[in-house]
């Protein structure tokens, strides 16, 4: 257990978030330039049980500045493996984050830190990516790509005729998408079966914690299926973060394979989202387990569009 020291700094203080700073938190991260639901307490406490919670606010007197999701794993301090990405959560202004990475860095040492890590999202994903690169580097912290991820720019979507031809041949007319509340269908009809069968793999939330994040989450979790004769063949689930829709778990059926229905699905929820006024749609990472690139899910993700960015982690290590 590392111990709790508070830490000061001008102009900037920090201190370890407790349960009583529940709605504070959570109204900043709603305010805030670069924050989601994912670093909500409603979502990040779903597997409270994996995480040793050592999440940190930063406060200017008493005006909130800055949230950093965080967990603790003996001596390191990590941001945070359990979202998608995390590191500082600002206001708009974003005036702070040399400030606040400085303050992070004494904190860390004050409090026997030894090494600090920070998943950065990929750069579409807010408007201070650039800012906060800069205050990394001017702080001493080494910043690496670590993953291979694929984004849709809505404003020049342009998808390759393999993937449209059922429009074309008639091979989507007897498709039909829809939105659905039958989580544990998919879950247990399509999507932890296809994965076992293609990868011997499991999905990372179990059905019961997908279906209380939904429920805490409505308008920002959502399932969109695939329907052949009233059957449904494929599904994806959609992580909506405003500007950006983050494709969360994505499966079909062999007859959903048959049928080209993840194809027709990818496609319509695509221009759904650009006649909705959506910025990007990040289709997840391409990399294996030891890092290399799956060039046939890169493939398939190029061709619905998808254009590669790197994704970096930031990390310090503090020497004796």
């Amino acid at each position: 257990m590392l111990p709790i020291l508070a830490h000061q700094m001008t102009p900037l203080s920090l201190r370890l978030y407790t349960s009583s700073d529940r709605a504070a938190w959570n109204d900043f991260i709603q305010q805030s330039v670069n924050g989601c639901f994912l670093h909500e307490r409603e979502f990040m406490e779903y597997h409270s049980d994996r995480f040793q919670d050592h999440s940190l606010m930063a406060f200017d007197d008493d005006n909130l500045r800055g949230c950093f999701p965080a967990h603790v794993v003996d001596d390191h301090l990590i941001s945070h493996n359990g979202l998608t990405y995390a590191g500082w959560i600002v206001s708009a202004d974003a005036t702070d984050l040399d400030n606040l990475h400085q303050a992070l860095l004494d904190y860390s040492q004050n409090n026997s830190i030894i090494n600090l890590k920070i998943k950065l999202p990929p750069a579409i994903y807010d408007d201070i990516y650039q800012k906060t690169f800069d205050a990394l580097n001017s702080n001493g912290y080494s910043v690496n790509d670590t993953a291979d991820d694929v984004v849709i720019d809505l404003a020049d979507w342009q998808p390759s005729a393999k993937k449209t031809i059922g429009y074309r041949n008639g091979k989507f007319d007897q498709l039909q998408v829809q939105q659905s509340e039958d989580l544990a269908y998919y879950w247990n009809n399509i999507l932890v079966p296809s994965l076992k069968n293609r990868h011997n793999a499991t999905p990372v939330h179990s059905l019961a914690e997908i279906q209380l994040l939904q429920s805490r989450f409505p308008d920002g979790i959502k399932l969109h299926i695939v329907e052949f004769d009233q059957e449904p063949i494929a599904g994806i689930l959609v992580f909506d973060f405003g500007n950006i829709l983050k494709i969360q778990y994505a499966a079909s059926t062999s007859l959903g394979f048959e049928k080209n229905a993840m194809d027709y699905l990818y496609l319509e929820l695509i221009a759904q989202a650009r006649q909705d006024g959506k910025k990007h749609i990040d289709l997840g990472i391409v990399n294996e387990r030891d890092g290399s690139i799956n060039q046939g899910l890169l493939r398939f993700k190029k061709q619905l569009g998808g254009k590669q960015l790197k994704v970096a982690t930031a990390t310090y290590t503090f020497t004796a």
